[in-house]
């Protein structure tokens, strides 16, 4: 489920991993993307505001790291939330995991 302020992820016999702050605004604007946008449009819609991209690109990758920690942390696959390598970010999807948007 993704509320822009708040993700959760839940998975069959574990606890729900309950997500905040940036972390979930990035989880939640790649559920709204649907698939894979550039990481300056990603971090335009987080970070609104105007700032230089290298300082836009290092919250980025501050924030993406925190997240996929996070994720690792409640036993999580890590590239739930991946780069391309081409400047692309992805909400990847495997069988069986579906999307509940409750914007």
């Amino acid at each position: 489920m993704a509320q822009f302020d708040t993700a959760h992820i839940h998975r069959l016999q574990h606890p729900p991993l309950a997500l905040g702050g940036r972390g979930a605004r990035i989880l939640s604007e790649l559920v709204t993307f649907g698939g894979p946008v550039a990481w300056q449009t990603l971090a335009a819609e987080v970070w609104p505001e105007q700032v230089e991209p290298e300082v836009l690109r290092h919250r980025l990758d501050v924030n993406l790291a925190r997240l996929r920690s996070r994720l690792r942390g409640a036993g999580i696959r890590a590239d739930l939330v991946r780069n391309d390598g081409a400047g692309q970010v992805e909400l990847l999807l495997c069988e069986g995991d579906t999307v509940e948007d409750r914007t």
